[in-house]
């Protein structure tokens, strides 16, 4: 069975998504925003070096130009001694070359002793004439190489054979992301005599070996990668499981509800439902089953771990369809199924028990059985009636000129007496049969019930005083919903019968009760006669019956036909010694409509 679920579970999934999506997003941003730092930091770090090797080649070569002050070979000797010291530095594996480039980019002293590499200078003249340094990184003989170049002082220059370079700059092969730093170079004071016009150009330039740098670089690029890419896993696992965690927690409230669902929907069935294991063991029972197999009014009994053979009724082996049984004081209808067998048949039940509750059914069943007699009744009073009325009138009015005739000359006139009585005896049955064929339509009314019960005492004053009895009265509700006419034609028959009952009794009693209760009225005569046994109590409604000596049997069945047309009913409580109560329930207008 499915249920609909109130509260859903994707504003939690969103919420998982969009993290998701956010830690993605963050982990790449803060990734690259840190590759990128460390490849600034790498190249800073070049360049730094580039710069401190840039000043301590220039001053050596400032010590070396000193040294050859004076020295009439020293423009000779200088570029031999510059190209010494640039072949020790680029020995290290640090550095590429070091050499000294005129203006138009090739070397005047080298460190290579091979054919070196011929540059390209930024074109921007400004800044390579500006004694700042700048920085190329470039790739030279398939390595990766940073080029760091400053502009020689003029003595320097001189000294390096360099030569007056057209008034502009050259471009510089490979130069891409060119960086550049303030190189601190004082002009010699004895070179203060060259002019601008003649003084020579050189660039002392230095290859720093990039290669280490950038391999570092691009394994801590990989790590970071590597490092965000787990993280990112592990977020995708773990949004997995808190996804995996959300469906199973709904599942399980899913189930919680469908399993609270089933459960009340058990209880409150108004059929018992009753699970049994091969042993004929109550496994488990609902709350209509146990209502059913307890006593009428009692408390609900508990069933789980009793044996079903407590109860009387059939066997429970094998199949069957509805079965009716009378158990306390109910008409119980049972049907019994076995479960076919599987995984759960020893937990679950071997059998299942549907227990109905048939007792107004029953009762229904019985008024119907009764009204269809009523019906034959009827037809046959109607028919009854119109032939025998007429004749009847005919012979009573013979019967009764007979009885004046006949007056004191016995045993004749007591004969003719006797015609009269069973002539009107015939006609009242006549009257009551034509009433069970055709009762009047009921306009119920509030009535006053001391009032109907004054009157009625004071028509049957005759009788009562006969038998010497005094009704006693106990009206608790004074007021009843009912038809005026019918409820003194019901009290008459009732009153009747009570006194017959006491017939022969010096104590004899009757008492006329009403008691109000929920949605009516009960209406009570009660006697203290000789009562009726069990069998005579239950055809006690049925028309003709009667364990009197005389009467028609009519006067219970008008009684109940008259309350069913005031839709009440009517209950007998009766022991034989302990004298009849007939009790009349009467509905409340609102209750009756």
């Amino acid at each position: 069975m499915e249920i609909r679920s109130k509260d859903s579970e994707h504003g939690p999934v969103v919420a998982l998504v969009l993290a998701l999506i956010v830690l993605g997003l963050g982990s790449v941003f803060l990734t690259w925003r840190s590759i990128d730092r460390q490849k600034e930091l790498v190249r800073e770090h070049m360049i730094l070096s580039g710069g401190s090797i840039l000043r301590g080649v220039e001053a050596n070569l400032m010590r070396i130009m000193r040294g050859l002050r004076g020295n009439p070979d020293s423009a000779t000797i200088f570029p031999a001694v510059s190209g010494e010291l640039f072949g020790e530095l680029a020995t290290s594996d640090d550095i590429a070359f070091v050499g000294v480039y005129g203006a138009d980019g090739n070397p005047l002293i080298h460190s290579s002793e091979e054919t070196p590499p011929r540059l390209q200078f930024p074109i921007d003249s400004g800044l390579i004439n500006s004694g700042n340094a700048w920085h190329v990184l470039s790739e030279l003989g398939g390595k990766e190489v940073l080029v760091s170049g400053l502009m020689m002082q003029p003595g320097l220059s001189f000294m390096a054979g360099g030569r007056r370079a057209p008034g502009r700059g050259m471009g510089m092969h490979g130069g891409k992301g060119m960086r550049h730093g303030r190189m601190h170079g004082e002009n010699d004071p004895d070179d203060d005599h060259l002019t601008t016009t003649t003084r020579p150009e050189a660039y002392l330039v230095v290859g720093i070996n990039a290669t280490k740098h950038m391999a570092q670089f691009r394994q801590y690029r990989r790590a970071a990668i590597l490092q965000t890419g787990y993280v990112f896993l592990a977020a995708v696992v773990l949004w997995s499981l808190a996804f995996a965690y959300l469906r199973r927690r709904d599942q399980g409230r899913r189930l919680d509800r469908l399993e609270q669902f089933q459960n009340r929907l058990l209880d409150h069935m108004p059929d018992g439902l009753v699970t049994l294991d091969a042993e004929g063991t109550i496994l488990a029972a609902n709350g209509s089953a146990k209502l059913l197999l307890a006593p009428q009014d009692g408390d609900p009994l508990e069933l789980v771990g009793r044996n079903w053979s407590e109860f009387p009724v059939d066997d429970m082996q094998g199949n069957y369809d509805w079965r009716q049984y009378d158990l306390e004081g109910r008409r119980l209808e049972i049907l019994s199924i076995a479960f076919a067998e599987g995984d759960d048949t020893e937990e679950l039940g071997r059998r299942l028990v549907l227990i109905r509750d048939r007792t107004r059914i029953k009762s229904l069943e019985e008024d119907l059985d009764e009204a269809r007699r009523l019906a034959a009744v009827g037809q046959l009073a109607a028919g009854v009636a119109h032939e025998v009325r007429n004749p009847l009138s005919s012979l009573r009015g013979f019967a009764q000129f007979f009885a004046e005739k006949l007056r004191g000359q016995a045993p004749l006139d007591a004969y003719a007496t006797t015609m009269v009585q069973e002539a009107d005896r015939l006609n009242r049955v006549v009257t009551d049969l034509l009433y069970l064929a055709r009762p009047r339509e009921l306009a119920p009314e509030s009535v006053d019930i001391a009032a109907a019960a004054d009157a009625l005492v004071k028509l049957m004053r005759f009788d009562l005083e006969h038998r010497s009895v005094e009704p006693d009265m106990d009206i608790q509700a004074p007021f009843v919903m009912a038809d005026p006419d019918g409820l003194r034609q019901m009290l008459l028959n009732l009153m009747a019968n009570a006194l017959d009952a006491l017939d022969g009794r010096e104590d004899g009693q009757i008492t006329l009760r009403t008691t109000p209760d929920r949605g009516g009225t009960w209406v009570i005569v009660e006697d203290n006669g000789a009562g009726m046994d069990e069998e005579t109590r239950e055809q006690a409604l049925e028309p003709f019956f009667t364990g009197k000596r005389t009467g028609t049997g009519l006067g219970l069945a008008i009684v109940q036909n008259i309350m069913r047309a005031h839709k009440g009913r009517i209950d007998i409580d009766s022991e034989p010694g302990r004298g009849t109560a007939v009790k009349l329930f009467f509905p409340d207008l609102e209750e009756s409509a």
